[in-house]
């Protein structure tokens, strides 16, 4: 067993304490705690916050689609999604999909998705778009690729998922995703949107992750910030 003296603590009588130092080295990135009796031993520390930062990149990279696989749904009942992103093609859509399966996942087809959103223009106008039994959720119509003229697509995405210790009626309803966007088109146009989409399957998926892609094309410029809260 190993002490360890600390002079001028001003909270003792004499000015010395002793500690007793566990006899065995920690892990990489534990601290010492003391159990408030002078003992200490290795503990790892852990986040405490229920909302908490999962990811952020701004690489101004190039990619087919953004991807999160094998998310923990057990520990986060949803997601957030901060996402800014310019196109490589011109004037294609934005699409949505859950992917399941973990590390290696695959994406979640089947005609099952249901979604709607509200579009609105600068000149007080406004329109929309809504459809069922897709094989995939539409964010938006068509964003343009002119970085000269500030096209691309600013998202805010909230993502919901089942799981399994959700009650049996509400777990067909819970793979639930809602959203605010705001996009310049292929001619410039300026254009905010906000919508709703459900995966409407049954009881039997449940997802561990999601995508998002493009009509055709890649997202190129993209920066993004995923944060998840705790069930």
């Amino acid at each position: 067993m190993s002490t360890i003296k600390t002079n001028n603590l001003a909270h003792t009588a004499n000015g010395a304490s002793v500690y007793t130092l566990p006899q065995t080295d920690g892990s990489a990135g534990q601290v010492l705690k003391t159990d408030g009796s002078g003992n200490l031993s290795w503990v790892t520390l852990t986040d405490t916050n229920d909302y908490v930062k999962i990811d952020r990149q701004s690489n101004g990279g190039v990619a087919s689609a953004l991807i999160f696989d094998n998310l923990d749904v057990a520990t986060y009942k949803f997601f957030d999604l901060m996402l800014a992103f310019v196109p490589s093609e011109d004037n294609y859509n934005t699409y949505f999909r859950f992917r399941t399966g973990g590390a290696s996942g695959t994406d979640v087809n089947g005609n099952k998705y249901d979604y709607g959103y509200n579009e609105t223009y600068p000149t007080d106008t406004h329109g929309g778009k809504a459809a069922g039994d897709q094989n995939e959720i539409r964010l938006s119509g068509g964003v343009g690729y002119n970085t000269n003229y500030g096209e691309g697509f600013r998202l805010n995405l909230r993502i919901m998922f089942a799981d399994s210790s959700d009650n049996a009626s509400s777990k067909r309803l819970s793979n639930f995703i809602t959203w605010q966007g705001s996009r310049l088109d292929g001619s410039s146009n300026y254009r905010t949107n906000q919508g709703a989409g459900i995966y409407n399957e049954g009881l039997l998926t449940y997802p561990t992750g999601f995508k998002i892609f493009m009509g055709s094309g890649t997202l190129n410029s993209m920066s993004y910030g995923l944060y998840g809260m705790k069930r």
